[in-house]
């Protein structure tokens, strides 16, 4: 009560004086009570005021965004200046750079971020399951609460969306033109490119949303899948460029284990020239047509319109020709790759980061509640690291994701957190944030501490990250594994197949080098295994971690191995 009284400019004690010196003079008695009364019940009004504020949740989580793709994050590719808006909200903002999924598959780590748990206990352990809406999640806690829930573009759990007042979603998440969306039994095609159609429609939601109400906006966007198809406008953006390439671009996985050397996202072998690299056939280029449409990319230009298609044709037609009038070897030819790759990924990630403009500026800065803006991504993924395009393994570059928190609250500030944290404690900070009770099944960490106060207490022995691959065989062929991750150190159990990874971080972050057999680090090692059992004590994680027969683990490490 002392703070409303400051507001309404009363001094205490000046009052108190007065009433004491004149008390017998029963007029002035009656005033001053009637005073005293009315700031009391003014205070406990405007109090409950604020008390009953709500704040405003937006959530864009894109699918695979490394953050070597980020300025902010000061990776390999921030001389391209792939995300000059992002960066700016992040200079403004806490950014966390050690963040990362506790499940690299696209819907898995969705489901994580929507329930707050790992896969085993929210049931969805690879992109095949369906989500269990038994399951306790964010949209149903807040749906509940009062809010406005509205879920808008990529949707990977496989049935439709549950407890949104709005969603409008992608039927196909590899649609990049002139996609087809659904929104509660209506199909409907939009032109444009999906990065920008979703946000046009997360902007309209926004403005004719129930204004009585606060919200929780999650917006998913699809570019960054394969294939990498970026807008119209960013066709020729990069071309001057020469990317620089990773140092493992053209590693040969010596000293780890099998895995490595059976998945199927390399860059050499596994890009093919017309669906994922854009290099058409001749006949049909000039026809402008893609008959027997069987792929990602041939089913993205069918749906093109002509102008589509021929802005697309006068793009690449020069670039093409330019390639086939040179000679290039192997090596040459992954260079080549790589350029072109990496060139339309970040394109891509140029008209996600000119959205994510449009949607902070779409936020209203007048509403009454408070905003809370996150953004992230399921999983990071390989930009040529590894000579690889993929994700979903417990590696660096795959498991590490973007994680942006601006909260327009007094105690914000500009902050580059180094502490191990995971996504399902985005889901929990949410909910901490919105005075909610914690789902049920919660198993993340508040970053409240860090986010208010900047907490720097944070070293710990006992710190990590517990991660769990669930999926194989599958589309890119990563074996089952789980893992620790310390602030030092990393340990993958590859489980199928018995085999183990040991790195250390602090000495090799590319993780180059397999030490596991290293006696020097051999007590290390005995410790991260301890403490591995311990996690999947902590986490409830009574998966199948069998090792499979040996018939069985010959059928997927042979010569015909990488044609299943």
């Amino acid at each position: 009560m002392i703070l409303q009284f400051k507001s309404l400019n009363y001094n205490s004690d000046f009052v108190s004086h007065l009433y004491l010196k004149i008390h017998n003079t029963h007029r002035v008695k009656f005033y001053l009570r009637n005073i005293f009364i009315f700031s009391f019940l003014f205070g406990i009004l405007k109090f409950n005021g604020l008390c009953n504020q709500k704040t405003n949740f937006v959530l864009v989580v894109t699918q695979s965004h490394s953050v070597h793709a980020i300025g902010a994050y000061k990776g390999l590719l921030q001389s391209a200046n792939p995300t000059p808006n992002l960066d700016l909200i992040a200079s403004q903002s806490l950014l966390f750079h050690k963040a990362f999924c506790v499940n690299a598959s696209t819907g898995p780590s969705s489901a994580c971020l929507l329930t707050g748990s790992y896969s085993h206990i929210n049931r969805f352990l690879n992109n095949k399951d369906a989500f269990d809406y038994s399951v306790d999640s964010l949209p149903r806690t807040f749906q509940n609460a009062g809010y406005e829930t509205a879920m808008i573009g990529r949707w990977d759990l496989s049935t439709k969306p549950k407890y949104f007042n709005f969603w409008d979603i992608l039927l196909d998440s590899s649609e990049k033109y002139n996609p087809e969306f659904l929104s509660g039994d209506k199909k409907r095609k939009i032109e444009g490119h999906s990065t920008d159609i979703i946000t046009d429609i997360a902007i309209q939601w926004m403005a004719r949303r129930n204004k009585t109400k606060p919200y929780f906006l999650i917006i998913q966007y699809n570019a960054t899948s394969q294939p990498w198809m970026p807008a119209i406008r960013h066709l020729n953006l990069f071309d001057d460029k020469l990317m620089p390439e990773p140092n493992t671009l053209r590693s040969k996985h010596t000293g780890k284990a099998s895995p490595s050397r059976y998945q199927k996202m390399s860059l050499s072998k596994d890009l093919d020239f017309k669906n994922d690299l854009f290099f058409f056939d001749k006949q049909k280029d000039s026809n402008n047509t893609f008959e027997d449409v069987e792929s990602l990319g041939e089913k993205n230009f069918e749906a093109m319109t002509p102008e589509q298609l021929s802005a697309w044709s006068v793009s690449w037609r020069p670039k093409n020709e330019a390639f086939l009038r040179e000679v290039v070897s192997d090596d040459d030819l992954l260079s080549w790759k790589y350029q072109r790759f990496i060139k339309n990924y970040l394109r891509c990630i140029r008209g996600i980061d000119e959205n994510i403009k449009r949607i902070n500026n779409a936020i209203p800065s007048k509403d009454s509640n408070k905003t809370f803006f996150i953004y992230t991504a399921n999983q990071g993924r390989f930009l040529g690291n590894n000579g690889w395009f993929g994700s979903k393994w417990f590696y660096e570059t795959s498991s590490q994701i973007p994680l942006i928190i601006s909260y327009d609250s007094s105690n914000n500030f500009s902050k580059i957190e180094h502490s191990l944290v995971k996504n399902i404690d985005i889901t929990t900070t949410i909910l901490d944030y919105a005075g909610l009770k914690q789902l049920k099944q919660n198993q993340g960490t508040s970053l409240r501490k860090f986010i208010d106060y900047g907490d720097n207490n944070h070293t710990s022995k006992n710190q990590y990250i517990y991660y769990h691959h669930h999926e194989f065989p599958s589309n890119q062929m990563v074996a089952k594994h789980y893992g620790i991750r310390t602030e030092k150190f990393k340990l993958i159990h590859f489980y199928q197949f018995d085999e183990w990874e040991f790195y250390d971080l602090m000495n090799d972050p590319f993780e180059t080098k397999n030490l596991y057999e290293s006696q020097i680090h051999s007590e290390e090692i005995l410790n991260l295994k301890k403490t591995l059992i311990n996690a999947r004590k902590k986490y409830n994680d009574n998966t199948d971690i069998s090792i499979m027969p040996d018939v069985w683990r010959k059928s997927y490490r042979g010569p015909e191995a990488r044609k299943k």
